[in-house]
């Protein structure tokens, strides 16, 4: 049955980060290009958060800095330079990624700013080594005209990709300076659409509007999406790191329905209470077959729990697939104690917890028949943190819906990533002066959609042209038929738009198939050195963790060709060219051209 969302009263708003393609990055003179090889310079740092110009510590930034973590940056001597590693002033903004942003502001119909004042937003995770992100509204209050209707554009801004994550732990995160400081340009737009399948067609116009500009990177990592979503009676949660067009579009879908199960659990959990006393339940565990709970007090740590008065049956109810209250419960203990989740009763006895150790639980907290529990083992320390979170998240359970930032997963699930972030968290940039951004002299580029009708003087059909577009291959597309004049441009569109679904059909991953494996098998191709049905099978090859080997794939020779093909006649005398044909290709594909093979067979057949 399909969701009614108008009933539900979805909104959602839309923010697009994409990465700008200039020589430079934003506020130096350091190529804006990412590098992956080892580092020349290593440096070490802790940041804390300070308080704003109103005075108040932004929560985010209190979250980031209670889990205590110190940060390793790498960086380059030749394209990393001191004000990457904050210990020098920014220098003038970017004038190319300026240009670039206005370009996307006035063909989103916005208008440029009186004054563009730079500013510092707390950023202190570590992935800005300041413990702040510049960022620079340039234009607002624009719109999108679609078939789904009006969709208001609340800001363009320009600001400065974060550093590089490399690796992550409890204590440290390690990053890689080169893509600190690459021109981001930023899209909002206001909470205007009202289904999931109208955000994906927003997604798809800005991003056509983005690739029309011819000054933004493509490939993988260069786009972020976020996503903001609420239901009636719900609250506002920012959903983080989307790429992929289906995923944001099953992220709203999961998002709606989560609140929705959230907001009937509210009603459910009239009665229920939240305890705040911890209990240390460590010695009913003595002698314990748990593997968890055992290496756990091996290790001097302890078990700990709380009680939820009137929780039974409603700490495992499913709010998403495969996610319950309880995996909410266990995001905010992971998130604040750093341990590896808890265990609730409504999922024992299991674990190596048996059925007579919950009852002694039950009995140490004073849970009776409609009530559960939630336990953590962990180091001592690290288990109280982790119940006060979860304590304070099954208090938020009776009041429905938390604000807050979440993570998108693979499957459109979403995880708890740290709180929303106030206004406390933006102040003036004081190391750069005020712009005054113009669209006098700005010069707009053809649309993709008005250029991709001139696709079809070189055979692309209207539909493949329009998908092409979609997909946002256009770019590479043109760059292709460029360099491979010799295969038929339909073919080069079909195969970059239909490879992703071709390796899924056959239970494969295409994101391992990059440019540079796509310009190796159509190289091979232009140059005849294989068929063209042996294209995709190259690709799986890839997809499927392989290196590419193309001699694999090696087409026949004239001479190895004609002599198959004779044989093939010889051994079936009298057989109609169609079936013939059909046994040559069964027997030859990927080793010959099909209308070499078809032409071969005819000719023979005339020579009988």
């Amino acid at each position: 049955m399909a969701t009614d969302y108008a009933k539900l009263g979805l909104k959602a708003g839309l923010e697009i980060h994409r990465q700008l393609d200039t020589k430079t990055k934003l506020f130096c003179n350091c190529p804006a290009k990412i590098r992956d090889d080892r580092p020349d310079v290593v440096v070490q740092r802790k940041l804390r958060a300070s308080a704003g110009e109103a005075g108040k510590i932004d929560p985010a930034a209190a979250y980031e800095q209670q889990r205590d973590r110190h940060f390793v940056y790498g960086g380059y001597n030749d394209s990393v330079c001191a004000i990457e590693l904050d210990e020098e002033p920014v220098h003038d903004m970017n004038p190319e990624a300026l240009k670039t942003g206005l370009q996307v502001a006035l063909l989103l119909k916005t208008r440029p700013v009186y004054g563009a004042i730079v500013m510092r937003k707390t950023v202190i995770d570590g992935s800005n080594t300041s413990g702040f992100q510049r960022t620079t509204l340039i234009a607002r209050n624009g719109f999108i005209e679609l078939l789904s209707g009006k969709v208001r554009i609340s800001s363009v801004c320009l600001e400065e990709d974060s550093a590089k994550i490399v690796e992550r732990s409890d204590s440290c995160n390690v990053y890689n300076l080169s893509r600190l400081g690459i021109p981001l340009v930023e899209i909002a737009t206001e909470a205007d659409i009202t289904g999931p399948e109208q955000l994906r067609e927003v997604a798809e116009y800005i991003g056509m509007i983005l690739r029309s500009t011819g000054k933004v990177k493509r490939g993988l990592g260069t786009i972020r999406q976020d996503v903001n979503v609420s239901i009636k009676g719900g609250n506002r949660v920012e959903i983080k790191g989307a790429q992929d067009l289906r995923l944001l579009q099953k992220l709203v879908e999961y998002e709606a329905l989560r609140q929705k199960n959230l907001l009937e659990l509210v009603r459910e959990l009239k009665n229920a209470e939240v305890s705040e006393k911890i209990t240390d339940v460590s010695s009913i565990f003595t002698g314990s077959n748990s593997k968890m709970i055992k290496a756990t007090l091996a290790k001097n740590g302890a078990v700990k729990a709380i009680k939820l008065k009137n929780f039974r049956g409603l700490v495992g109810r499913e709010i998403q697939p495969d996610r319950r209250l309880g995996t909410e419960l266990s995001d905010y203990a992971k998130a604040f104690g750093k341990v590896s989740g808890i265990i609730h009763s409504d999922e024992l006895p299991g674990f190596g917890i048996t059925q007579e150790e919950v009852g002694k639980i039950n009995a140490a907290l004073g849970c009776g028949d409609s009530d559960a529990f939630a336990l953590v083992a962990a180091e001592r320390s690290r288990a109280e943190k982790a119940l006060n979170a979860v304590i304070a998240r099954a208090k938020q359970a009776k009041k429905g819906v938390p604000k807050e930032v979440r993570k998108s997963n693979a499957n459109g699930t979403t995880t708890f990533l740290r709180p929303m972030s106030g206004s406390a968290r933006m102040y003036p940039e004081t190391d750069v002066k005020i712009m005054r951004p113009t669209a006098e002299g700005i010069k707009l580029p053809q649309l993709i959609t008005e250029k991709a009708a001139g696709y079809e003087s070189i055979g692309v059909g209207r539909d493949l042209a329009h998908t092409l577009v979609k997909t946002g291959a256009e770019q590479f597309f043109e760059e292709l038929t460029e360099q491979f004049s010799r295969i038929n441009a339909s073919f080069l569109a079909e195969t970059l738009v239909s490879f992703g679904k071709e390796m899924e059909r056959r239970g494969l991953d295409h994101t391992g198939i990059n440019d540079g494996h796509l310009k190796e098998v159509f190289s091979a191709l232009n140059e005849s050195r294989i068929a063209k049905e042996s294209v995709m099978d190259a690709l799986a090859d890839v997809a499927a963790g392989q290196s590419l080997n193309l001699e694999r794939y090696r087409t026949m020779t004239d001479a190895e060709l004609d002599k198959t093909l004779r044989k093939l006649v010889d051994e079936n005398p009298g057989m109609p060219l169609k079936a013939l044909t059909g046994k040559a290709m069964g027997k030859l594909r990927g080793k010959a051209a099909g209308k070499k093979v078809v032409d071969s067979l005819k000719k023979l057949q005339k020579n009988r």
